[in-house]
């Protein structure tokens, strides 16, 4: 690590640390009359405000800090601990009770929840799957997640002075969503700490499996929101109703399927995106909803791209750089940026025997994901000799739902990318 990212990782660990730190302290069964005066854990405001300060921060600055707090010894909750409180930083269930102290460390050969480590895997997360930032979380009620799916605001009557209020109400449909287990377990034999270590690498094994196990559950967790089947066991990655996996949650490619438009971009005079997109922004505009969100993949957008040089014109005596780039488009609610989703997170699929693209128009307050336990990848850290084996382990885990609540405000446009 060079000299001026080790002192920027330092400066940041002077600013964040104590907090970090306070996310690591358990609460006692003992009742005890609180000192209204003493604040040693980490509540969701809390939380918010180390994210926010986190976020101004370069991603190698944030695995600079991951680093030097996995070396951070003594410090983590008992898994028993962390279970009994909730699963999540005590926040508000200590509102009334919150005499905190601390508890077993590793010395204790128990596994440890360490939540020091999440504010920094939280924000590293968004930056490996940026979407995951505009989704709403929220606490789940039970094992599976229950919510009503409005399909109706109901209706209002004018009425005379003197009149009668007419009664009307919305009309839901009682829907839920599994809260599904996501983990990987990652480690390292201490074999490979040593020889690391003796060897001089300039690399952290640690932090590197740790890196990869985070892209390895954003790339799952961001494939599973956009193209995920729990319910249509015939379901494949070539067909509209995505990869069937039993144990995961129903995504949008499904979900909304039947809000879609469908262009044709590979005809001799293609369809226009922007049309299509236009007339799936009219029909969630005429039904209520408030589009906030347009999501594309990589492909769609480079044959937008190139769509649009045949309305470029060159004026110039000297180069020029050639090629337009779409960043975004005018719909009926206004200029909306294109949010590029990287990889195979949206993918493609066979929709009336030719290859087809989504292209997804949300809006965001009628989509959540419930979540047990953290709204983050909680990481649990299994000490060496644990079991008999000579490895550092940490397993990495989330317990994550998605419910879409109003599907007549969120759309899609199917684009046909191969005839």
């Amino acid at each position: 690590m060079d000299k001026i990212l080790l002192a920027r990782v330092k400066a940041a660990l002077e600013e964040h640390g104590p907090a970090m730190e306070r996310a690591a302290e358990v609460p006692t069964s003992s009742a005890v009359m609180p000192d209204p005066r003493e604040k040693t854990y980490l509540t969701r405001a809390d939380s918010a405000i180390l994210r926010a300060g986190l976020k101004k921060l370069p991603t190698s600055v944030l695995w600079g800090m991951l680093n030097d707090q996995l070396d951070s010894i003594e410090t983590g909750i008992p898994f028993g601990s962390w279970a009994a409180a909730g699963g999540r930083p005590m926040g508000d269930a200590l509102q009334t009770n919150p005499q905190l102290r601390k508890t077993l460390d590793t010395t204790g050969a128990t596994a440890l929840i360490r939540q020091d480590l999440e504010p920094i895997l939280y924000e590293i997360y968004v930056r490996e799957f940026p979407a995951w930032d505009d989704f709403m979380k929220e606490p789940s009620n039970g094992l599976v997640h229950a919510y009503n799916r409005q399909t109706s605001y109901g209706d209002a009557q004018f009425m005379t002075e003197l009149g009668t209020v007419t009664d009307d109400v919305g009309v839901y449909e009682r829907k839920t969503t599994p809260i599904s287990v996501i983990a990987t377990r990652r480690g390292i034999t201490l074999k490979s700490q040593f020889a690391t270590l003796q060897g001089g690498a300039g690399f952290n094994p640690e932090q590197l499996e740790l890196r990869n196990g985070l892209r390895a559950i954003a790339h799952k967790m961001q494939k599973t929101i956009f193209q995920g089947n729990a319910t249509a066991s015939g379901g494949l990655t070539s067909n509209e109703d995505g990869p069937y996996d039993v144990n995961s949650f129903d995504g949008l490619r499904r979900t909304i399927a039947t809000n879609a438009k469908t262009v044709d971009v590979t005809k001799a005079t293609p369809d226009d995106i922007r049309e299509g997109i236009g007339e799936a922004a009219r029909d969630v505009m005429n039904y209520g909803g408030r589009l906030n969100k347009l999501y594309v993949n990589p492909d769609v957008k480079h044959l937008w791209d190139i769509a649009q040089d045949a309305n470029v014109r060159y004026i110039s005596t000297g180069g020029v750089s050639v090629g337009m780039q779409v960043n975004g488009v005018n719909t009926p609610f206004g200029d909306m940026p294109l949010n590029v989703i990287p990889g195979d997170s949206i993918g493609s699929y066979t929709y009336s025997g030719h290859t087809h693209s989504d292209i997804y128009l949300m809006d965001m307050e009628t989509v959540s994901v419930p979540y047990l336990g953290s709204e983050g990848v909680t990481v649990l850290d299994i000490p060496t000799g644990i079991g008999g084996q000579l490895t550092h382990q940490f397993i990495m885990f989330g317990m994550w739902g998605f419910a879409v609540k109003v599907e007549v405000f969120n759309g899609k446009v199917r684009v046909q990318t191969l005839a």
